[in-house]
């Protein structure tokens, strides 16, 4: 059987055999990711691609849910965000909301700090990597120092990359390990790489229908 993917917040891409969903007209389905539900069964499905996209949605907690109530038990959430300290990119964008970095999903996480917050949600992630961008000759340096100019600087990692596992039953335990964390990586590195403009579909639907 086809696994059901999803990409949220499309934009200005598209990717081919997955739902394209976003507030553009252009989408395959077109929707408020911070007011309308998801038009998917409970637990429906297997992939959920976001690019760039949550940073913008009003309610986050809303579009994470709905994110959360589609996916299957072990379902992956692969995700791009702007990196809290970055001042050009994120702090300084009007259209920007939130703020993440390598803790925001550790909230989701009953290991880790779900609960801390008394919030009363169902939302339970895993999280399985998280990945910086460095920006300027931050990306050069020893590993030690980086890790300290990130944690105390502005403008050394431009944005951050997660890669989460729905749990949606406690009794069956995901296997998360190096495999797992390989597997997912090259799967977000070939979302990417999947993506093309909306113009440029049409041009290669044009192109295989003659």
């Amino acid at each position: 059987m086809n696994e059901v993917k999803l990409n949220i917040g499309a934009g200005y891409n598209y990717i081919d055999g997955f739902v394209n969903i976003d507030i553009s007209p252009k989408a395959d389905v077109t929707l408020d990711l911070g007011r309308d539900r998801l038009p998917f069964d409970d637990e429906s499905v297997d992939l959920v691609f976001s690019y760039h996209c949550l940073e913008h949605v009003g309610d986050f907690l809303f579009a994470l849910g709905e994110i959360y109530r589609v996916l299957r038990h072990g379902g992956r959430f692969l995700v791009g965000l702007p990196y809290v300290s970055s001042t050009r990119y994120h702090l300084v964008n009007p259209y920007h909301h939130h703020n993440f970095n390598e803790y925001s999903f550790k909230f989701f996480d009953p290991d880790e700090l779900k609960g801390s917050a008394a919030e009363d949600n169902p939302i339970v992630f895993k999280k399985v990597f998280h990945r910086y961008y460095y920006m300027h000759g931050f990306r050069r340096m020893p590993c030690f120092l980086r890790n300290w100019c990130r944690r105390h600087l502005f403008n050394v990692v431009r944005t951050i990359d997660f890669g989460l596992l729905a749990v949606r039953d406690p009794n069956k335990p995901l296997m998360v390990d190096c495999t797992v964390r390989r597997a997912m990586e090259q799967e977000l590195a070939e979302c990417l790489a999947a993506r093309v403009t909306y113009e440029e579909q049409e041009r290669l639907a044009s192109s295989r229908a003659e």
